[in-house]
């Protein structure tokens, strides 16, 4: 049946080519500034490439928004055709049964991928689009964690690139500077955000996560640990002692303007950090220092298709989402907007080693792109995430205890866990 739906998708769209006609494609997402151009870019392309299909890219707003957009369609029936998801929202959605699977459209013979296809897009990335042996989603607009460091500012000071976290420790202290000795520090050694992406980043090295995932599909929460309270530590250590720059907000600004060495962030800061630092200082990203264990988190999300849509709608989509993952256009995003290419293919191309040799920073994060980690996948997880930054933004402000904050936490996911 899925074959013959398939099937008659694409003999439609054939047919709408030959008379003229057009399939268009709603297609939500949250791509705001310059990521949001690089993506109008990229549907233009499609477009023009496609005669017999409209991709009509809607920017809904923030991710918030459009998940609040997407869930609210559900009630009303009125979902677009694709969108973007984290996949957490997927997880959310199949329970309404409003998500349509594209595993079958992957296997197609003739609309399809290969086997060695699929297993170009890298591991990580499948894993996340997927629930069981089910597909549901493409990867999209992926990213990974690195550090940013003011490479004038080492190389002034005669420092290495930090490798572990007590390097990490080391040089942010040494780059703390009052450069008045009025007891103001004029520039901090490291900044980090008080939310639970950042505290997630320190965890995983220290070898600890919020929840594990089972073999079986179940989760286990594992935040009240020892890592965390080591985390906790570690991170409010740089923080008492004045070398960390803490706040709620984006970095790449202070960063630019020198007021921080070091900081955490995904690639995608790229482009504003480019900006922020431009005619002030040069800049490099390296890995995550090692802790316990070297896991840098991934970030980014997938594109899912709907069931309500036609079946020339979804065949049309399929195209797109085909076009979206190829290796030119997945390097094409990446050089836009600092993404990274989702294919292991697209490390070939003459557009990636050409831009490699301009700017050999970019080849750094796919280095260790098969050792990331995403975040487990259920239902709850925004909700989780919310009781996450709580604990984050307590503990580090000093409202609650460490051991006070990692048990009220742990109550509260178990709680919406067994709901």
């Amino acid at each position: 049946m899925r074959k013959a739906v398939m099937i008659v998708g694409l003999v439609l769209l054939l047919t709408m080519a030959l008379i003229g006609q057009k399939v268009t494609v709603e297609f939500w997402h949250a791509m705001g500034g310059g990521h949001g151009e690089a993506l109008a870019e990229i549907v233009d392309m499609f477009n023009q490439q496609n005669p017999a299909i409209k991709i009509e890219a809607i920017y809904v707003g923030n991710y918030n928004a459009l998940q609040q957009k997407l869930l609210a369609s559900v009630q009303s029936d009125t979902l677009p055709v694709i969108s973007q998801a984290y996949s957490n929202w997927t997880s959310k959605l199949l329970q309404s049964d409003v998500v349509q699977e594209i595993s079958s459209f992957i296997n197609d013979p003739i609309v399809g991928w290969t086997q060695a296809q699929w297993e170009d897009i890298w591991k990580p990335f499948r894993e996340m689009g997927t629930w069981g042996d089910t597909v549901y989603g493409v990867p999209f607009n992926k990213s990974v964690y690195v550090m940013y460091y003011n490479t004038d500012l080492l190389d002034f000071s005669g420092l290495d690139i930090p490798t572990t976290m007590d390097e990490l420790y080391a040089v942010a202290k040494e780059l703390t500077v009052d450069e008045t000795g009025d007891g103001v520090i004029d520039q901090y050694g490291i900044g980090f955000r008080s939310t639970v992406d950042h505290f997630t980043v320190f965890l995983l090295a220290m070898g600890g996560e919020i929840m594990a995932t089972n073999p079986d599909g179940t989760y286990t929460v594992t935040i009240n640990s020892q890592e965390a309270r080591n985390t906790f530590a570690f991170m409010k250590k740089m923080m008492d002692e004045g070398i960390a720059f803490v706040e709620g907000g984006y970095l790449d600004g202070p960063f630019g303007d020198g007021r921080i060495a070091i900081f955490i962030e995904t690639v995608a800061s790229k482009p504003y950090v480019d900006r922020a630092s431009l005619g002030k200082h040069d800049w490099n990203w390296a890995a995550i220092p090692t802790g316990v264990t070297f896991r840098p988190p991934f970030a980014g999300t997938e594109l899912i298709m709907y069931k309500s849509a036609s079946d020339q709608e979804k065949a049309a989509a399929w195209e797109f989402m085909k076009f979206l993952t190829s290796p030119t256009v997945t390097t094409f995003w990446s050089l836009k907007t600092g993404y990274v290419p989702v294919r292991k293919s697209a490390l070939d191309t003459s557009q990636w080693k050409t831009f490699v040799r301009i700017d050999q920073k970019a080849g750094i994060p796919v280095e260790f792109l098969e050792y990331g980690y995403s975040d487990p996948k259920p239902d709850v997880w925004e909700e989780v995430r919310t009781l996450m930054n709580t604990l984050v933004q307590n503990v580090l402000h000093d409202k609650w205890t460490i051991d006070e904050g990692l048990q009220i936490t742990e109550a509260e996911i178990l709680k919406l866990m067994n709901q």
